[in-house]
């Protein structure tokens, strides 16, 4: 069966999982299944692939880190961090707009999937002071929750992205830092424009900075030893875990809470369906790599003669923007698009984080999207405003990113 009909066939299986509600990693398991078959490959080498894909060094990292993750995440709320994290911020800022804005940017550090709605009733309160339309509102959660994770680098797709393109994390942060800088400040000024209590300043005391350093202290941990040391993720990770355990114990019988703390806090953070997204994306990777439909797409492209920059401009959004999970449109997009980089250190690194941002620019501003949705059904907003709204802070982004990739190109 001809290339295209087997990679297009594949891509509508998993977008139809999707929406369907389907888990991610059966979805992807199932568009892997059907890529092979439509490929024509044999009964021997289907099942080789599916193995490797299965059991790769990668895909236990990436499983261990996701799992690891959840159990962070679990912690932190238990232990009561997370509220820790509210109230100090609260106590160093008047301003109800940077709180608005910093709310939706901690919680998602959690990098919890639908997590938008923890910090959604926040950001209401904040809009409803302001007088702010529903629209408006549903943006400023949606919008500063993710516009972090074009560089947070305990966010799975960005690990994923990482280990596909073997490049260090700490490349794709720096390259997409400008980004994310954009995003914040010019999504302030736009959406906090002509709305103002009137009450602003910090109340800064080594006291009050000190209680938010050590409420955020097992994140920011985490991402200093895998940004700054290049520490192998999992490893980090369990660090983390050990310092949000160890976080806010009582001043009597430490040791025991902490191994109670230990015992009842671990295992129900370990969250096996969210592992299993991985394995469905790692597997279905694989099975892009070993047929030959990302050879055929490559030399189709070029034979076009469409310049690589423009393609990761559009491509990757729509794909980010249908499927509405980022992880699965790295896991598509990767494959597709290495090949077609530009080679040379500087100039790959740049381009590949161009691809990792347009993608993560499509997924903001997707209805397939939990946090969109629940975000939108939490606000009561209208979704053509949603989206209307949140269009020029990804085209400003975008622009960013463009203009960056084209400096490295042209290097």
């Amino acid at each position: 069966m001809p290339w295209y009909i087997a990679l297009t066939g594949s891509i509508i299986i998993i977008i139809l999982g999707i929406y369907k509600k389907l888990n991610i990693g059966l979805t992807m398991l199932i568009g892997a299944v059907s890529l092979g078959l439509l490929s024509s490959l044999t009964a021997e080498d289907f099942f080789r692939v599916f193995i490797n894909g299965l059991w790769n060094d990668i895909t236990i990292m990436l499983v261990i880190s996701i799992l690891l993750l959840g159990v962070l995440g679990h912690i932190l709320k238990e232990t009561g961090t997370l509220e820790e994290i509210i109230n100090n911020l609260h106590s160093l800022v008047a301003d109800i707009r940077v709180i608005a804005v910093a709310m939706p940017a901690l919680i998602g550090m959690l990098t919890v999937p639908g997590g938008a709605v923890l910090s959604a009733p926040l950001c209401v309160e904040a809009g409803t002071q302001l007088k702010m339309p529903a629209e408006r509102q549903a943006v400023i959660n949606i919008w500063f929750r993710h516009v972090f994770y074009f560089i947070l680098p305990i966010f799975p797709s960005l690990i994923l992205a990482s280990q596909l393109s073997e490049i260090n994390i700490g490349r794709y942060v720096l390259h997409n830092l400008p980004l994310t800088t954009v995003g914040v400040v010019f999504g302030f000024f736009f959406l906090f424009r002509n709305y103002s209590t009137g009450t602003r300043g910090l109340s800064i005391s080594w006291e009050k900075t000190w209680q938010l350093i050590r409420s955020i202290m097992p994140l920011l941990f985490v991402m200093v030893l895998v940004v700054f040391f290049n520490i192998y993720f999992p490893l980090a990770l369990t660090a983390g875990i050990i310092l949000a355990l160890a976080n806010y114990l009582p001043s009597q019988k430490r040791f025991n809470v902490f191994l109670s703390r230990v015992k009842t806090m671990i295992i129900p953070g370990i969250k096996i369906p969210v592992a299993f997204v991985i394995i469905g994306i790692m597997v279905y990777k694989e099975m892009l790599e070993s047929t030959a439909v990302i050879i055929d797409l490559t030399n189709l492209v070029l034979d076009k003669g469409v310049p690589v920059i423009i393609l990761l401009t559009f491509i990757p959004f729509l794909v980010g923007m249908l499927t509405g999970d980022n992880s699965a449109s790295v896991a598509i997009l990767f494959p597709m698009f290495m090949p077609l980089i530009p080679t040379g250190a500087a100039a790959y690194a740049a381009y590949l984080a161009y691809l990792y941002a347009s993608s993560t620019s499509g997924h903001i501003v997707s209805p397939a999207h939990p946090c969109f949705s629940l975000t939108k059904e939490y606000c009561k907003g209208d979704i053509k405003k949603i989206v209307l709204l949140t269009l020029p802070l990804l085209a400003v982004v975008m622009l960013t990113g463009f203009l960056i990739t084209l400096l490295f190109g042209f290097h």
